[in-house]
C-alpha cells in the first residue's frame, strides 16, 4: 500500500512539530532562526500584478523598511539576542541577495520569482556552509563582490558565535521556514550594492541658492553588505575638517556618510560667533553674569539687555543666511532619501547645531507624504536651533520609526543669543525639553557648557545614548566639555 506523501511544514523544520509554543524552549538556534526568517521576509521584494501596475494602485517601496528593522530590534531585545548578532545576519542576507543577483546577471535569465528565491536560498546555504568550514566567503562560486568579504571579516567574532550553533542544516531550515518570498534580484539592486548611491550624489535637486551639498563616506563599513545607513550632519564648523572630525571615532556597524553642506556660510557664522565671544564686551558681559540672565529671559520670554542685542547685530545677517540654507538643505536631503540614493535601507540621521535643523526640516519635508514613513529608523538632534512651539514636531516624529532623541544643554546661551528674534516666546529645542509624545529628551548640561562644545562632545554623547538599544538609555557623565 502506497504511503501518503508527508507534507513538511516550517514548524517541523524548526523542531516545533505538534508541541504548543508554550512547550518549546527558546533555544539560541530557534531564536536565530526566527530572526533570520523575519529578516528574509522583510527585505524581499513584493510581487505586484500587471493589473496593479496598470492601475498604479501600489506604492510599495522595495528594500528594507525602517519600521521592520525597529520591530526586529524590539524582538531581539525580548529574545535577549545581542543586536550585533542581528547585524551579522543582515550581512548574510545581503550577501545572499547580491550573489543571486550576480548569478542571474551572468546567466542572462529572466527568472521567475520562484526561481529567484530558490537561488537566494541556495546562496545563503552555501555561504553558511563555507563560513562553518572556516572560509570567510564562498557564495555561489564567489560571485559576490570581493569587498563584501570584509563585511564578514569585520563581524567574524560574532559570526563565529552563530555558525557553530546553527550550522548548514540550521540555515537550510531558516531559508525554508522563510516561505515563498519573492525574488532577490530587485532587492539586491535596491540596496545600492555598487556602493555609489550617496557618494555619487554631489548635488540633489537644486533648491534655491544652495551651492554645496555632498556626501562623503566615513568609517570602514562600506561595500560590506550593511543593511543600514547613517548620515551625520555637522552644523557648526571652523574649517571643513569639522564636518568629519566629530564623527570619526564613533564605533558602530552602520554604513556611515557625512553630509558636507554650505561650508562657506557655516564657517562664516561659526567664526563670527567665536570672534564675538572673545570680544571685550562679551567678556565683560560674561564676567557680570549677564549670560545667565539672558538664558532665563529667553526661557521666560522676558526683555533682553539692550547692550547685548546691539552687540550681536553683526552676527544676525550671517545667521539668517545659514538658517535659510539649512532649511533648503533639509529639503534636498529629503529628496535624496525619497529617491532611494541610500539604497532603500533604514537611515539613522544625527546632527548638531544647524545640522540638526537640516535633519528636522528633512523630516518635515518627508511628512508631506505618508509613503515616506519607512525611510528613517532613528534621529538624534543635538543643540537644535528649532522652535519648540512654532514647528510641526508631531508630523516630523511620525517619520521616524524608532528612537527620536532631542539633546539639549540649559547652559547653551550662545544658541539663545543667535536665534533669539523669532523664538523669544516659543522656546528652543537646543536649550530645553520638547513636550511631544515619542520625543526622548536628554539633558547634557553637565557635558556641554557652550554651543561649540558639540564639536568635541558629539561622539561621547552618542556613546552614552546607546542607540542600538530599543529603549531609551543615557548614562550622564559628571565632567563638562569645555567650549
Amino acid at each position: 500500500m502506497k504511503q501518503p506523501k508527508r507534507v513538511i511544514r516550517a514548524e517541523d523544520l524548526l523542531g516545533i512539530n505538534k508541541l504548543s509554543l508554550d512547550d518549546v524552549p527558546a533555544t539560541h538556534h530557534r531564536k536565530m532562526t526566527l530572526l533570520f526568517t523575519l529578516l528574509s521576509a522583510c527585505v524581499a521584494d513584493k510581487p505586484v500584478s500587471q493589473e496593479e501596475d496598470d492601475r498604479k494602485s501600489s506604492h510599495f517601496r522595495k528594500g528594507y523598511d525602517a519600521r521592520h528593522r525597529v520591530a526586529l530590534r524590539l524582538l531581539a531585545t525580548w529574545l535577549d539576542v545581542k543586536w550585533v548578532k542581528m547585524e551579522a545576519i543582515e550581512v548574510m542576507v545581503a550577501c545572499s541577495a547580491m550573489a543571486a543577483a550576480k548569478e542571474q546577471e551572468q546567466s542572462g535569465e529572466n527568472a521567475s520569482p520562484k526561481s529567484k528565491w530558490a537561488k537566494w536560498k541556495r546562496g545563503g546555504i552555501i555561504g553558511a556552509a563555507a563560513l562553518t568550514g572556516g572560509a570567510l566567503l564562498a557564495i555561489t562560486g564567489g560571485l559576490a563582490a570581493p569587498a563584501i568579504a570584509a563585511g564578514f571579516g569585520a563581524l567574524a567574532p560574532t559570526l563565529g558565535t552563530i555558525m557553530p550553533v546553527i550550522g548548514a542544516s540550521g540555515f537550510a531550515a531558516m531559508a525554508t521556514a522563510a516561505g515563498s518570498v519573492a525574488g532577490s534580484v530587485a532587492v539586491a539592486a535596491s540596496f545600492g550594492a555598487a556602493g555609489a548611491g550617496l557618494t555619487g550624489t554631489k548635488m540633489a535637486r537644486r533648491i534655491g541658492s544652495v551651492k554645496e551639498f555632498e556626501f562623503k563616506p566615513i568609517g570602514e563599513n562600506h561595500n560590506q553588505g550593511r543593511l543600514a545607513v547613517g548620515i551625520l550632519v555637522s552644523g557648526f564648523a571652523f574649517d571643513e575638517e569639522d564636518y568629519i572630525r566629530p564623527w570619526e571615532g564613533w564605533k558602530d556597524n552602520l554604513e556611515r556618510y557625512i553630509l558636507q553642506w554650505e561650508s562657506k556660510h557655516i564657517i562664516a557664522v561659526s567664526t563670527a560667533i567665536q570672534d564675538w565671544l572673545t570680544s571685550r564686551l562679551a567678556l565683560e558681559l560674561m564676567k557680570q553674569g549677564a549670560m545667565r540672565t539672558v538664558l532665563s529671559g529667553f526661557l521666560a520670554a522676558f526683555a533682553w539687555p539692550a547692550t547685548l542685542l546691539a552687540a550681536t547685530d553683526f552676527i544676525d545677517s550671517k545667521w539668517s543666511v545659514a538658517i535659510d540654507r539649512s532649511d533648503k538643505a533639509g529639503k534636498m536631503l529629503a529628496d535624496v532619501l525619497m529617491k532611494g540614493s541610500q539604497g532603500n535601507r533604514p537611515v539613522t540621521l544625527i546632527g548638531f547645531s544647524l545640522g540638526a535643523r537640516v535633519i528636522f526640516k528633512c523630516l518635515q519635508e518627508l511628512a508631506l507624504s505618508s509613503d515616506n514613513e519607512g525611510l528613517v529608523e532613528r534621529v538624534v538632534l543635538l543643540g537644535a536651533p528649532v522652535s519648540v512651539k512654532g514647528e510641526r514636531w508631531e508630523p516630523a516624529r511620525k517619520m521616524v520609526a524608532g528612537r527620536f532623541v532631542n539633546v539639549y544643554s540649559k547652559d547653551d546661551w550662545i544658541l539663545g543669543v543667535t536665534f533669539r528674534a523669532s523664538l523669544l516666546t516659543q522656546g528652543l529645542a537646543g536649550i530645553q525639553a520638547v513636550d511631544v509624545p515619542g520625543v526622548e529628551n536628554v539633558d547634557v548640561t553637565e557635558l556641554v557648557d557652550g554651543h561649540s562644545s558639540y564639536l568635541s562632545a558629539a561622539q561621547l554623547i552618542l556613546e552614552h545614548l546607546e542607540l542600538n538599544t530599543y529603549y531609551p538609555v543615557f548614562v550622564p557623565l559628571p565632567t563638562a566639555v569645555s567650549k
